[in-house]
Order: C-alpha cells, then structure tokens, then sequence
C-alpha cells in the first residue's frame, strides 16, 4: 500500500522557465545600475539567447554582445541565484493537491529536489512549499554527488517516513534522472507530461521512464489507488 507520495521540483509543482526569467530580470537590474544600458533590451537579449544556445552561455554572450566586461559574469551568477523569485507560482493542480494530501493526512509527502541550494530554497520559501509537505531535499545540500539518480535522497526520505520502498510513489518529469534511481529502488514512478517545461519533449527507453504517465495532478489520488489494487 502506498504510504508516501515524493515529487521532483522544476517543471513539476511549477514552470521552472518562470524563475529562469525572474533571475534574468534581476540580472538585468545589476547590469543596468552599473553601466546605464536598456535594462528591457539586456532582459530580452538573455531570452534569446537562452532560446538559440541553452543556459551555459547566457551571461557571457550577453556581455559581450554589449561590450561590457566578461569579469561581471561571476557577480551576474550571485545576483541570480540570491535574488528572490516573487513571479513564480505553484501550478494550479499541483497547489490542488498539495493542499489535498496536507488537508487529509492519508499520505506521507515529500520533495526531492537537484540544483544549486540557495537557489533551490529561494524557489521553495517562494511557493511556500515548506507549509505543504513533510520533508523537503536540496541535495546539494548533501553534495553534488547525491543528485538523482543517485539513491542517497530517496533512501533518506523511506527512512525518515519509515516505509519500504514500494510504499512510496516518486513524481517528476525528467526522464534522464528522476525514475531510473527511483525504480532500481523500488519505488513506483509517474512522469507528469506538461504541455510545457525543459524536459517535456525528451523520451527515452523503458528503463529510465516511469511506470505510469499523466497530464495533470488533480487525478492522482485515483492513481494510487490504482497502484494499490495492481500491487495487491
């Protein structure tokens, strides 16, 4: 019987590219305080830039298209990461069943969570999710070396509920780390298939996807009910 439901973070209980654009604002804030450039045009240069080459080299390319020096990069990445998100919210069935689960008490729930820590406890502090589950994992906390799919973060939770591991269901959206780990422990998986998010169009073989897939959470006490019964 399932005893505990554990979600990922990004993507999953809200839309990561949201905190993406807040940091970016405040990014664009510092340098246009400092060098007097168009604050709307750096802001919307990230974007772009973000779009065409990916996260690595927003910072550095954004610099030198506005001939500033590259030296600010590191002062631009403490901006970022230090800065407290106030756009981001909890998507509208992942707030419906928090509230749920937290209002009925019936499941244990917990997070789990990869990424830089303060930045990870900014996101969390902003949406408030400290008020809505039992156990929340920054795993860098613990070291870079304990992110999924490392086992560390779920084995720390099954402890601190005091369950087995297929008492326990892990919830994410990432197919390239969020169930593999999960699985080989024995947890039961369900990717969430947003309409949007970082990694919503990745597929891989069976091995690293969930055992089940949905569209939304506002059905997911129906869904461990369907766990139970099928592990019965």
């Amino acid at each position: 019987m399932i005893k505990a439901v554990i979600f990922d973070l990004d993507d999953t209980l809200y839309y990561e590219l949201d905190y993406v654009k807040s940091g970016f604002r405040a990014v664009s804030r510092y340098i246009c305080s400092k060098y007097g450039v168009s604050e709307k045009e750096f802001y919307k240069l990230q974007l772009d830039i973000l779009e065409k080459e990916g996260r690595g080299k927003v910072f550095d390319l954004a610099l030198e298209n506005f001939s500033l020096p590259q030296d600010e990069v590191e002062k631009m990445l403490v901006v970022y990461r230090s800065h407290i998100p106030e756009e981001i919210r909890l998507y509208e069935d992942a707030e419906y069943i928090l509230e749920k689960l937290k209002k009925e008490g019936k499941y244990k729930t917990g997070i789990i969570t990869d990424g830089n820590s303060q930045v990870q406890w900014n996101k969390i502090k902003a949406l408030a999710l400290t008020d809505l589950v039992d156990e929340i994992i920054v795993t860098d906390d613990f070291g870079v070396d304990k992110r999924k799919p490392a086992p560390f973060a779920y084995l720390r939770l099954l402890e601190v509920f005091k369950i087995k591991a297929g008492e326990a269901v892990y919830i994410g959206d990432n197919p390239t780390k969020d169930f593999i780990g999960a699985r080989e422990l024995g947890l039961k998986t369900i990717r969430v298939m947003r309409e949007q998010g970082m990694h919503i169009e990745k597929r891989m073989e069976a091995a690293f996807e969930a055992d089940l897939k949905v569209n939304s959470l506002r059905n997911l006490e129906e869904l461990l009910q369907f766990i139970d019964i099928i592990q019965a």
